[in-house]
């Protein structure tokens, strides 16, 4: 399998996908098919997620990929997270900008298949650490958080001691999930438009966004 040049753009030409489908793996297939195998140097399914040398150091705008599509990247970086939870400052020509962690972290585990047991005593298997951050946007006067989130997927394992139990990165290399979250559509504006629509006889559905409308600064949860 040929390798892919690090900061190339994946095409979904290459994987030979049909129109309209889009590459969109769960949290268990990024942690089983794609970093465990680019970590022990195994063959990937499809070389579709490129290499970056450091995500922390470039604007989420300036990354390659879809603006509009999830994009995902390898990379070794760890952004060098202060106490704060902040990475280090990214600067820019008229702005610059820092990612910042949301929460504490999210183990991914799945349960072990064969076991004869209820679905509360079930084992579990720990895959790895999902983390989420979000971008700051920084200016001379004012701080903006903006609608970019990045996913942060390592492997992970637990080590004990006799006093302490310990959690260890597998590996160099992380995959990273880069988004913009979608606003919340006000249901006062969305009534009203419905409204509007009734009195011009004119047909709408209530589950679909009207192409000039305002949309207030509400998010969907990361």
């Amino acid at each position: 399998m040929e390798k892919q040049k690090k900061g190339a753009k994946p095409t979904v030409g290459s994987l030979n996908l049909p129109i309209g489908f889009r590459f969109r793996p769960t949290d268990e297939e990024l942690l089983v098919h794609y970093l465990s195998r680019k970590i022990f140097s195994m063959p990937l399914p499809a070389l579709i997620i490129p290499e970056i040398l450091d995500v922390f150091v470039s604007f989420p705008s300036d990354l390659p990929g879809d603006l509009r599509e999830n994009r995902y990247f390898f990379s070794k970086a760890n952004g060098d997270i202060n106490s704060k939870g902040c990475s280090r400052l990214i600067s820019g020509k008229d702005c610059s900008g820092y990612w910042k962690a949301v929460g504490q972290g999210q183990l991914i585990v799945v349960p072990i298949s064969g076991s004869a047991v209820s679905e509360q005593q079930q084992q579990r298997l720990l895959l790895g650490m999902k983390k989420a951050l979000r971008f700051y946007q920084t200016t001379r006067s004012e701080c903006l958080r903006t609608r970019w989130i990045m996913h942060q997927y390592s492997l992970v394992t637990i080590s004990s001691s006799d006093q302490n139990v310990n959690m260890m990165q597998v590996g160099d290399w992380s995959v990273f999930r880069i988004y913009q979250k979608k606003l919340l559509i006000s249901k006062n504006l969305r009534t009203k438009s419905n409204g509007f629509a009734e009195q011009c006889n004119i047909k709408t559905n209530t589950r679909k966004r009207p192409f000039n409308e305002v949309l207030k600064d509400k998010e969907v949860p990361i």
